[in-house]
């Protein structure tokens, strides 16, 4: 079989292309060292050896194996979707940051043949995790990791493998599940999102002409890979055959000046980034005259965003990017022009075009077509709309209905299309909100603040707000009195950090809307009269 037809849907095989032909090019690089395309080969193909080794590598269901991949924003994570992907197999991220509970949901949903884990992972690995855990595990150093009396498991040094047999990267089905990005949940469980090959694949190189990626460009990511942008990073990247630039979450508030140091062509982030950034005043003029390209996306970029940015990279053009998780990224694009457009009423950007292959309808409460200038909800359909839900068949049915003859996804989104084919997004029509670029269900965090309070009448809403973005979020909680510190404790231990409310407020009385729902906009409201 020819390089290009292993290349065709695993996603992997734009590395293996690569250290064919330019072993030497940088392929990832943080300040932890550089891998070429030679080297991430050579893990890839390592990896994949070691994965299939699993006594649950093979599936009853015949479907691909699934590898967990319990890691940080670190080069050995990069390579542990280079070796799953490479494997043949699924590769499903979980987060360091997430709360143990959170993740053994994860790996009891998931059905892991193995789990690959890096140096910041293994320090999580704990009696009641290492129980819950599939078969195999893959760590840097075995040694650190205490897994006596626990009989199924079989720990595994990387530094101890085999180098891998040099085969190239397994052949992968259209409709096999490239990867699995679990997202909040209404029900207080993260749902997992299966995103097909086909559809990644169709990205990778839709998006890799769009931003006109060649060898020379240097890609920042700022991600962890429970955030699906890291797809958007990590794959056209080296379809390209450019260097993936990692940036330690830790050292994220010089993003500035590593971006300079590093001689990065290509930003990626959310845009609240640059927000804090310039709060920090971490944004000299002019700083960054190498940037051809940023891209902003997660949550919507005002106009003042990008007027400061371009104070800081006079030579970039810069892209608003949008697309939900359940839609392989990115679907809708728009290069903003000078002077920056805004969507009517708002001071945000237009969520712009659909990409190429992208269908895009805005529809009423009955999924009927509304004309352009009319508000409705997003449907999106296409090669990228994803599987759906794991083990959700009645929520997938749901959100995937078929209009029209084909296979859409209801965002959730509130939108209008004008005259001109550019479409704007007015928020979420449901509970949903992105706080610092993370797609949160409000109704996920009232559900476990109902668990750890005991209160029935709970109520969540995204503040303070910075530039138009969410930057956190306040609970409300009606009670005579609630255990402040508890309550709190117990939300760390049910929720990532991203998801916890940074105030808890009791009310004697909750407000409710006309519908007998829980007012958000009066709570938000209550909020910004404290402020004034």
């Amino acid at each position: 079989m020819s390089v290009q037809q292993y290349a065709d849907f695993n996603l992997a095989g734009d590395i293996y292309r690569h250290s064919l032909t330019a072993p030497d090019r940088v392929a990832i690089e943080s300040a932890d060292g550089v891998v070429t395309y030679r080297d991430a080969a050579a893990r890839g193909a390592q990896l994949a050896d070691a994965l299939r080794g699993s006594p649950a590598w093979v599936r009853p269901d015949g479907l691909p194996a699934r590898v967990g991949i319990l890691g940080s924003r670190s080069i050995d994570a990069r390579l542990a979707v280079i070796g799953t992907c490479w494997s043949g197999a699924t590769y499903v991220p979980i987060g360091v940051k997430f709360p143990q509970d959170r993740m053994l949901s994860i790996l009891a949903q998931c059905d892991l043949a193995a789990l690959i884990v890096d140096e910041e992972g293994v320090g999580l690995l704990n009696r009641e995790l290492l129980a819950a855990c599939p078969p195999l595990i893959l760590v840097p150093d075995a040694t650190a990791v205490d897994a006596s009396g626990l009989s199924h498991l079989r720990v595994v040094s990387i530094s101890g493998l085999p180098p891998g047999l040099g085969s190239a990267p397994s052949a992968v089905r259209a409709d096999d599940t490239a990867y699995m990005i679990f997202t909040s949940g209404t029900t207080g469980i993260p749902k997992g999102v299966m995103v097909p090959a086909a559809a990644a694949r169709h990205y990778t190189s839709t998006i890799a002409a769009y931003m006109d990626l060649t060898p020379d460009d240097r890609v920042l990511d700022t991600f962890e890979l429970t955030f699906d942008f890291t797809v958007h990073t990590m794959f056209p990247t080296w379809f390209a055959g450019a260097a993936l630039c990692l940036l330690n979450a830790r050292r994220v508030m010089n993003a500035v000046k590593y971006a300079k140091s590093s001689g990065i062509t290509v930003w990626n982030s959310v845009p609240s980034l640059v927000g804090m950034l310039r709060q920090m005043r971490a944004l000299g003029m002019g700083e960054l005259p190498g940037l051809r390209l940023t891209l902003l996306g997660g949550e919507p970029v005002t106009k003042n965003i990008v007027d400061v940015w371009r104070t800081v990279a006079p030579n970039s053009e810069i892209v608003n990017v949008y697309g939900p998780t359940e839609t392989t990224v990115i679907v809708f694009a728009h290069r903003v022009p000078d002077p920056v457009d805004v969507t009517p009423g708002r001071d945000v950007v237009p969520i712009g075009y659909p990409l190429s292959g992208v269908d895009a309808l805005v529809v009423d409460e009955m999924g009927a077509p509304v004309a352009p200038g009319n508000y409705g909800e997003l449907a999106v359909s296409g090669v990228q709309v994803t599987q759906g839900y794991l083990n959700l068949p009645a929520l997938t049915a749901a959100r995937f209905p078929t209009l029209q003859g084909k296979r859409w996804f209801l965002s959730g989104d509130r939108v209008m299309c004008d005259a001109a084919g550019l479409y704007h997004c007015f928020g979420r029509i449901d509970g949903q909100v992105k706080v610092l670029g993370h797609r949160i269900e409000l109704e996920d965090v009232d559900a476990n603040l109902r668990l750890a309070t005991h209160a029935d009448v709970v109520g969540t809403v995204p503040w303070p707000m910075l530039d138009g973005m969410a930057t956190g979020l306040v609970s409300f909680v009606v009670a005579e009195s609630i255990d402040m510190d508890a309550v709190l404790q117990d939300l760390e231990s049910r929720l990532p950090a991203y998801m916890l409310p940074k105030r808890i407020v009791v009310l004697a009385q909750m407000p409710f809307n006309s519908s007998g729902k829980v007012d958000r906009a009066a709570l938000a409201e209550m909020l910004r009269d404290e402020s004034k």
